[in-house]
């Protein structure tokens, strides 16, 4: 599902990530680290959005950087938030679906399935500005499942949720797997990736 073949990242003369040879075959999977160890370095190079400076990412047997097809089977909860204040819920991820191709009235179907799966389907019609920090990572979530991606990739998920947000969570992704969907899990805390996956 994802091969990285000598992947090293370069910020100038910094070192995101060094010589990374890594083959993960489909299921759930956990990335382990400290701040600033490079997890989320990985994750943009996996979703296309940083091309390595030396070696070779590959995403269902196909290079991530520009290409539709790939980022299309993935769903992408990032670490910072990316949402914006004077737009509904509902509005931020309908649109995002629109983006992905679907039509209007399936986008919202998907988009209010998506937001009621993530616990959200009371606040979908408030303003995004309103939103707590745990309702706004919900958002993000809703909008990575609301397409059923292949491949879910998240970075640092459970920040901001309180604990009953955990378990949701952690439950959700777990059906996700069962489901036979894949999971990418980026975190600092063991805990949280082992509730996940081995």
């Amino acid at each position: 599902m994802i091969e990285l073949n000598g992947v090293t990242k370069l910020y100038k003369s910094v070192i995101g990530v060094n010589e990374i040879c890594l083959a993960l075959p489909r299921g759930a999977h956990g990335l382990l680290g400290p701040n600033g160890s490079g997890k989320s370095t990985l994750i943009n190079l996996i979703t296309g959005q940083l091309r390595p400076t030396i070696g070779r990412v590959q995403v269902f047997g196909q290079r991530p950087w520009n290409n539709r097809g790939v980022l299309r089977r993935i769903g992408l909860c990032p670490e910072q938030d990316v949402l914006y204040p004077n737009v509904t819920g509902l509005e931020w991820v309908s649109y995002l679906l629109e983006l992905y191709g679907f039509g209007r009235s399936e986008a919202r179907r998907r988009a209010e399935e998506a937001l009621e799966r993530v616990g959200l389907a009371p606040a979908m019609h408030r303003k995004v500005g309103e939103y707590s920090r745990g309702m706004r990572q919900r958002a993000k979530l809703a909008q990575a499942i609301a397409h059923e991606p292949e491949l879910l990739i998240l970075d640092e998920p459970f920040n901001g949720l309180d604990p009953v947000g955990r378990h949701a969570l952690t439950e959700l992704l777990r059906e996700w797997v069962h489901l036979g969907r894949s999971v990418l899990l980026a975190s600092h805390i063991l805990y949280e990736v082992e509730a996940i996956t081995h």
